[in-house]
C-alpha cells in the first residue's frame, strides 16, 4: 500500500512505521504527513482516514517529548506544522468539516488551543491547505482551497497573546481546488501563487508595481534599522495580487 503525503510525495506503509517509533503500533491509513524541524526539535504531525490527527514533538538527545492526538469525525485532508510569530502551530483540515488551527502547540495545552478558521465550512470539502509568506512580512500565511471553488487566504493577527485569523483574499473558480504551490515560475524573483483545479492550471503573479516598491522599502528599511517591514495595507491584500496573463 501508499500512503500520500504533502512532504515527501509518497510513502510505503512500511516506510511510515520507520519515521517514528509512535507509529511501529498504528494500524490506521495514513493520509497527509507534515514535519517541522526548529532548533533541536523536531515536530511530526500526520491525519489517518479515520479522522485523527496524531501529534509528537522529539528531539534527538530524549527522544520522545510529548504526543497528543485530536479526533475528528471523518478523514483527514491536510495537516500542516508551522511557526508564526514566535508560536508553533498546527493547522488540520477533515473531509466533512471545518479547517482548525491548533496555536502554541509546545505548551503544557497541547491540542486545546484551538480556533475554527473563518468561512472554511461554506464552501464544500476542504481539499488542500498551504504555508506561505506570501506579502514577504516575514509571518507565514494560510492558504486553502475548496472541493466548492474556492480560493482563501488567512492572515494571522497576535492580540493579546492569542492569535487572530481573518481573511484577506478570496477568489472562486470554475471548478474544484486540488492543490496549492508557491513558487518563482517565472524567474522574475518574485513568487507567484499555482493553483491547480479540476480544469486546469491558474497562476496568481504579484503586481509588479507593488512589489518594486515593498522592494525599495524592504531595503530602505534594513539598511536603516536592520528591521524587515511589510508597507502593504491589510484592507488592500486583494489588490496585490493579480492573475497572470494567460492563464494556464
Amino acid at each position: 500500500a501508499v500512503v500520500s503525503t504533502q512532504s515527501t510525495g509518497t510513502l510505503s506503509r512500511e516506510e511510515h512505521h520507520s519515521m517514528g517509533p509512535e507509529k511501529r503500533h498504528t494500524h490506521e491509513f495514513i493520509l497527509c504527513i507534515d514535519v517541522l524541524i526548529e532548533d533541536d526539535l523536531q515536530y511530526l504531525a500526520y491525519g489517518t482516514v479515520d479522522g485523527n490527527i496524531h501529534v509528537q514533538a522529539s528531539s534527538a538527545a530524549h527522544g520522545c517529548l510529548w504526543q497528543a492526538v485530536y479526533d475528528w469525525e471523518g478523514p483527514i485532508s491536510a495537516v500542516k506544522i508551522f511557526k508564526v510569530k514566535g508560536l508553533v502551530c498546527l493547522i488540520g483540515a477533515c473531509m466533512v468539516e471545518q479547517v482548525i488551527l491548533f496555536t502554541d502547540i509546545n505548551t503544557n495545552n497541547k491540542l486545546n488551543n484551538r480556533i475554527i478558521l473563518p468561512e472554511s465550512t461554506l464552501f464544500d470539502s476542504v481539499t488542500c491547505v498551504n504555508i506561505m509568506d506570501i506579502d514577504y512580512d516575514g509571518d507565514s500565511e494560510i492558504l486553502i482551497g475548496t472541493y466548492g471553488r474556492m480560493f482563501l487566504v488567512y492572515k494571522l493577527h497576535l492580540t493579546d497573546g492569542n492569535l487572530v485569523p481573518y481573511i484577506v483574499y478570496r477568489r472562486q473558480y470554475n471548478s474544484p481546488i486540488y492543490g496549492i504551490s508557491y513558487s518563482d515560475i517565472t524567474d522574475d524573483g518574485i513568487h507567484e501563487i499555482i493553483v491547480l483545479t479540476f480544469n486546469g492550471i491558474h497562476i496568481l503573479q504579484r503586481c509588479l508595481k507593488s512589489a518594486q516598491q515593498y522592494i525599495q522599502k524592504l531595503l530602505l528599511d534594513t539598511s536603516l534599522s536592520n528591521q524587515i517591514k511589510c508597507p502593504f495595507q491589510i484592507e488592500h491584500f486583494s489588490e496585490n495580487f493579480e492573475p497572470s496573463t494567460p492563464e494556464f
